[in-house]
């Protein structure tokens, strides 16, 4: 039994007070349970050990240019594979390999990788007997997680659709090829009757930073895509282009393209290639229609951020405010109230709802005889993000910890930035730089500006907030298991070592950027998406900001913006001519299906709305046109002012009074509600006055003073770009 009290005196008090033994059974089961999600200890093979020379020290940001001005080199490897045969390891453009490289073939249901090396470097492979059971005995290791290409016909039950599946290894992730046929089918005489001819790119979100395989859920996709399946369509797939292993953008549009080489290789050239996907799987289709139009002709974004490191900037402040609100604000009353935290986070809010951890936090305060802090709701800061922004920023954070030996723990920095090191750059520690920043950045100015909070709360907020230390300095998270702690008293949702404040109330705690080299690296490297669409896609999502998800709906609004002002360089283009905003009631959850319908139309060949017409007369039909849904998928309204709102200057259309917009607390601070910017431009107080930043809000020489002590370096000025957007 592991030590669950660290405090002999603690030890007996709560042994005195009658509560020890459901305290005691509480952390036991809550470490049983999340043991067995965290998979601690693991029942698979772990990455033993690296090879040599894995990781450079110094490695300069990339400086361009864009992928959408580069030429991508001639394909090298001869498709299609053969069956037994295996993928190309190395990637056609994207970089070197990555190591260390976690193997998942076993808990996909695919069997060991194929040994590739005698050194220990990488995942063991172990003997199978006859029976094919695997024995103790090592043969050899995989770091490249190779398999064979492999061919099999599946039956849905109770139906007479058969699927032909093709799976195996493309840039060491594991792919699948989905093609419906019938019972004639077989490995060399392919069945194409039951094909429509068009093919779905699948792609997959959650939240990872690279070093893994992925794992094939197979039987989930076929699940998730059968209504595309029975339509037709084939489906092909990569853990690749899955954002729960890695947001690689340049590694994913590199598997996509070849995936999709060895699908025409095999069966021939699609009539046209549709994205599809949620989440990280959505904002893939923003990117990848950026960086290489050629891929796929049309988009089903489900619950579509921009692109990824845009959001980690709203993401890190939340940990900053949420710590601040708690422990270092005069005014701790005030910020009780979830709503008015909401002002100044700009995210939604749910009065009826705790933060997430907020039983375990409970607990250890309560086990530490510390006071736990009051709160009255959550935000979506303190319920979704929690633990996401640590994961990819924190270099001494992995969740998957049981995946890897101690030895190649420690010789990693887990990060995202890490992952993309050729993109962000390194220091001369072989840290990867962060494009991140809140210098100059006035937190709640427009809730000062509207009333809702007072000029005692703004000078406060942003005196206190502070930021976080560089990567070099950052230590572990203190989320128990999940952070490799053995002992439930240093749980906390904060580590407060890697605030720059060190969790102290400071009358002018430091502000420390980030690389702004790196955030050159993000636009040039095609990380962040510039308003660049060029294919028809739908920006499709059900509403719900009110149980705060951290899917919130203003994403959508974040795009458009940023493609309304990309097209205001190029009078040829109309702002909403490929894109267009759905969003649904939660309780309707067929839009995303809906949505396939109407691009189909909009693709439709021969017609008005073909790729062609589209690209020519900016034509969209009318059944792919803005719009929501109430919870019985009746359209509300539809038409090109129905999102109108705050974010256009404009009055609330139809569908945004429905379903309301929040924003981020780069926004509330004054940015627009395109929310590109990494590293604002700054003027001084005196010449932010003069150009009525703080209007109408009356700029006594007192605040004149307080401002130019808490922000010597200048504020945001918002009207001007990212001064790393080249």
């Amino acid at each position: 039994m592991k030590k669950v009290f660290t405090s002999p005196m603690k030890l007996l008090l709560v042994i005195s007070s009658g509560s020890f033994m459901a305290v005691l059974v509480a952390v036991l089961i809550a470490e049983f349970f999340l043991q067995q999600k965290l998979n601690i200890p693991s029942p698979y093979p772990i990455v033993e050990s690296l090879p040599q020379h894995t990781h450079t020290k110094k490695i300069e940001a990339f400086s361009g240019p864009p992928p959408w001005q580069q030429p991508r080199p001639e394909e090298v490897f001869n498709f299609p594979i053969t069956y037994g045969d295996t993928g190309p390891s190395d990637s056609l453009f994207s970089g070197p390999k990555q190591y260390p490289f976690l193997c998942q073939s076993l808990e996909s249901g695919l069997g060991q990788p194929i040994v590739d090396n005698q050194d220990g470097y990488g995942t063991p492979v172990f003997q199978e007997n006859s029976s094919g059971e695997i024995t103790s005995t090592v043969i050899g290791y995989s770091k490249d997680c190779s398999l064979p290409t492999r061919w099999q016909l599946k039956q849905f039950k109770d139906e007479k659709l058969f699927i032909r599946i093709e799976t195996g290894t493309i840039n060491r992730f594991i792919y699948a090829l989905l093609i419906p046929t019938t019972s004639e089918d077989t490995e060399q005489a392919p069945d194409f009757s039951q094909w429509n001819g068009a093919l779905i790119y699948h792609f997959k979100g959650a939240i990872g930073i690279g070093y893994q395989q992925g794992k094939l859920r197979l039987n989930r996709i076929i699940r998730d895509m059968k209504p595309a399946l029975k339509k037709g369509y084939a489906i092909a797939f990569s853990t690749g282009n899955e954002t729960d292993n890695h947001y690689n953008i340049t590694l994913q549009e590199d598997t996509a393209l070849r995936v999709k080489q060895q699908f025409i290789r095999r069966y021939g050239q699609p009539k046209y290639t549709i994205g599809f996907g949620d989440s990280g799987g959505a904002l893939q289709q923003y990117l990848l229609s950026q960086n290489n139009p050629t891929l796929l002709q049309a988009g089903v974004a489900v619950d579509a951020y921009p692109d990824m490191v845009s959001q980690i900037t709203y993401g890190l402040d939340c940990p900053l405010l949420e710590y601040y609100f708690d422990y270092l604000a005069a005014d701790k009353t005030f910020w009780h109230k979830a709503q008015h935290r909401s002002w100044v986070s700009g995210l939604s809010f749910n009065n009826n709802y705790t933060p997430r951890g907020e039983w375990l936090e409970r607990l250890t305060n309560w086990l530490r005889f510390n006071q736990h802090p009051k709160r009255s709701g959550a935000t979506e800061c303190n319920y979704a993000w929690r633990g996401s922004v640590q994961l990819v920023n924190n270099p001494r954070f992995n969740s998957h910890h049981a995946r890897y030996s101690d030895k190649v723990l420690n010789d990693t920095h887990w990060s995202h930035w890490q992952d993309n090191q050729f993109i962000y750059g390194t220091d001369e520690h072989g840290y990867a730089q962060i494009p991140w920043s809140n210098v100059g950045v006035q937190y709640g100015l427009q809730a000062w500006k509207r009333g809702h909070i007072n000029a005692e709360h703004f000078f406060d907020l942003n005196q206190k907030i502070g930021s976080w230390l560089p990567q070099k300095e950052l230590q572990p998270e203190n989320f128990w298991l999940l952070s490799q702690q053995k002992s439930l008293f240093s749980f906390s949702p904060y580590q407060t070592e890697n605030f720059s404040h060190k969790g102290k109330a400071l009358n002018s705690a430091p502000r420390i950027p980030g690389s702004h080299s790196a955030a050159i690296g993000a636009y040039n490297g095609g990380h962040i998406f510039t308003g660049r669409l060029n294919m028809p896609l739908i920006d499709v999502r059900r509403y719900r900001d009110d149980i705060l998800d951290i899917h919130h709906s203003w994403s959508a609004i974040s795009s458009r913006q940023r493609i309304i002002h990309h097209d205001k360089s190029d009078a040829s283009r109309q702002s909403t001519a490929y894109h267009s905003i759905w969003i649904a009631d939660k309780s309707f959850k067929q839009a995303h299906w809906l949505a396939l319908e109407a691009i189909e139309q909009w693709l439709s060949p021969g017609s008005v709305n073909s790729v062609e017409s589209v690209a020519k007369q900016n034509m969209k039909p009318s059944t792919a046109t803005d719009r929501c849904f109430d919870k019985d998928g009746q359209v509300i309204a539809n038409g090109h002012s129905v999102w109108d709102g705050e974010w256009n200057q404009r009055p609330d259309g139809h569908c945004t009074q429905r379903f309301p917009f929040f924003r981020s607390s780069r926004q509330v601070a004054g940015e627009s509600a395109a929310a590109t910017i990494l590293f604002c431009q700054r003027i001084s107080i005196d010449d932010a006055i003069t150009a009525g930043i703080y209007s109408p809000l009356n700029i006594t020489a007192e605040y004149r003073t307080k401002l130019q002590s808490i922000f010597p370096q200048g504020v945001c000025d918002y009207s001007k770009p990212d001064s790393a957007a080249q």
